[in-house]
């Protein structure tokens, strides 16, 4: 029996910090040549315990660590083979609410969806039967996802095929593939919205027709997929539609506004839902026990609110305002939300956005500053950085390590900002586009930064043992970059641009960065996405939506 089996549950190997060292692409070795047998006396203390007790010792060690263990002793490695600690080392890294997401992936599919997935990228029937085999474990989303993290990224091209092609009124929901890439929400008229699925053959069906009695505005996908929420009558109407076990789509709840819904959006773990509207009031919908939405709470402003932001955990809430201040609001115990601590600035905060471990706020304002504040064990907010650019800062994202931030201004610059140990911040690097440059993408480990500029180049930035950053790759298309996504493991990047072609660049297993696969097109692409599954969805001018399957060249 497996030593993952061993332990009571999930807990906390699974759910601790994301690990703040070196990030390596998911590697094993398997190889007798790799491993440096040395005498067994060396590691007599560890090898003479018990399998279980090895096992909760390795839980402790850090993706690098495992890596040059496996390489120190064939003792060592044969055992960290079959108690998979790379692969929850690796899963370490990521915040608690990526590993939810990844776990959502995982679990919502059933065994023979993944084991599909897996033989895209492998020939090797035996490595995915060894994988299969352990659905059952409590560690099996972190296995599944890191061999097939490794696989793609051993893939030196991608074979790429249009699985569908589906018609569309207009190209009013860029948003429109589900994030489990099992549904596309599309338009037929101002009022009637499809929805299709996928089939376990990988072919694609119409699985429901929503009508509205007034035009449609928006559309969105919960994180988890099932459930969409529309806006619509001049934005004055949210309607929740969730997925049934038959697999029908049935409305959950109709919220209706005295005024215009500025903003709408799910949480990470889709059971609340926030909106804004034009009285400056912020709502909060939750799912109920039975499956129904009820409203919780409403938080209302003198001044008029400009973003709003939810935290992963679903249990604070951030506001920016053009007063110049930002508000951060707390979920009680018995379900009420009160104010917790007001962030003030000279001028209107542009925007206030959480970490993605939720104990780290940062705004940004036309002061110029940005200022970053940290929960403390007694739940109060506390001030602990103000960091001033030299420009104007249009976005600012702070990591999930809450160790770095990355802003881009408006000199078409991304700067990346690192902490060091005495919780000041210092500009580590200035990665400078030409025209102006989007918002940069942090990955999920923290240790990859990509930037999009008008100068048609896409930049990928990397931090070395340490701890400066340098440039891994660029990605230049013939005309303007409408899209850069990164895939939910962190290492694929997708480009979409006016030159018709959608590229897709990968993490070989040495760190490097290489282009996998280039998918051109006949018409203009308006944007492109990843689904959590591997595949690509493209919306273009001439109103079609084609999905492309990524799999093994050859």
């Amino acid at each position: 029996m497996d030593c993952i089996n061993n332990h009571s549950g999930l807990g906390d190997p699974l759910s601790s910090t994301p690990d703040q060292s070196q990030s390596e692409t998911p590697t094993t070795t398997t190889m007798g040549r790799d491993v440096i047998v040395r005498d067994k006396s060396e590691f007599s203390l560890l090898l003479d315990l018990p399998p279980g007790i090895q096992s909760k010792i390795f839980t402790y060690l850090q993706a690098h660590d495992i890596t040059h263990l496996t390489r120190a002793n064939s003792y060592i490695n044969n055992t960290l083979k079959n108690d998979d600690s790379m692969a929850r080392a690796w899963y370490r890294r990521f915040a608690p609410s990526h590993q939810k997401l990844i776990k959502t992936i995982v679990t919502g599919k059933d065994k023979d969806e993944l084991q599909k997935w897996l033989k895209r990228f492998t020939k090797d029937e035996a490595l995915v039967k060894s994988v299969m085999d352990r659905h059952e474990s409590i560690y099996f989303p972190a296995l599944f996802f890191f061999t097939l993290t490794k696989l793609m990224s051993e893939c030196k091209t991608f074979k790429v095929e249009t699985k569908a092609t589906l018609l569309v009124n207009s190209w009013n929901y860029p948003d429109s593939f589900s994030p489990d890439g099992q549904h596309v929400l599309s338009d037929i008229d101002d009022k009637t919205l499809k929805i299709h699925g996928q089939k376990g053959d990988g072919s694609w069906k119409e699985e429901t027709t929503i009508f509205h009695e007034n035009s449609v505005n928006s559309a969105t996908f919960s994180i988890d997929s099932r459930y969409i929420v529309t806006t619509s009558d001049h934005k004055k109407t949210a309607k929740i539609y969730g997925k049934q076990d038959d697999g029908a789509w049935a409305e959950k709840a109709t919220i209706f506004y005295d005024y215009p819904i500025v903003s709408i959006s799910f949480s990470s773990d889709s059971r609340h839902l926030v909106t804004l509207s034009d009285d400056y009031k912020v709502k909060i919908h939750s799912q109920k026990d039975d499956g129904s939405w009820a409203e919780k709470a409403t938080i209302s402003d003198d001044a008029r609110i400009l973003s709003i932001t939810l935290s992963a955990n679903g249990r604070y809430l951030v506001t920016a305002a053009l007063d110049g201040k930002a508000k951060i609001y707390g979920k009680q115990d018995d379900g009420s939300w009160i104010e917790k601590a007001i962030i003030y600035h000279d001028k209107y905060v542009c925007l206030a956005s959480f970490s993605a471990d939720d104990r780290s706020v940062v705004t940004f304002s036309r002061d110029p500053k940005m200022k970053i504040h940290g929960l403390e064990a007694n739940g109060s907010w506390v001030e602990k950085a103000t960091i001033s650019p030299n420009k104007a800062v249009n976005t600012a994202t702070i990591s999930a390590d809450n160790r770095h931030l990355v802003i881009s201004d408006k000199n078409a610059r991304a700067i990346i900002y690192g902490k060091k140990d005495d919780g000041s911040w210092e500009e580590k690097v200035i990665i400078s586009h030409k025209y102006w440059v989007n918002p940069p993408t942090l990955s999920p480990d923290s240790r990859c930064v990509i930037t999009c500029g008008g100068d048609k180049k896409v930049k990928i930035y990397g931090q070395k043992d340490n701890g400066s950053w340098e440039e891994k790759a660029t990605i230049t298309h013939g005309s303007h970059v409408r899209s850069t996504i990164l895939s939910v493991d962190g290492r694929h990047v997708l480009t979409a641009s006016d030159d018709k072609k959608v590229k897709i660049y990968g993490q070989q297993t040495d760190g490097s960065w290489e282009e996998k696969a280039t998918i051109s097109y006949n018409s203009e692409i308006l944007s492109a996405t990843f689904s959590d599954d591997g595949h690509v969805l493209t919306i273009h001018h001439d109103k079609t939506v084609k999905i492309i399957e990524l799999r093994m060249d050859g």
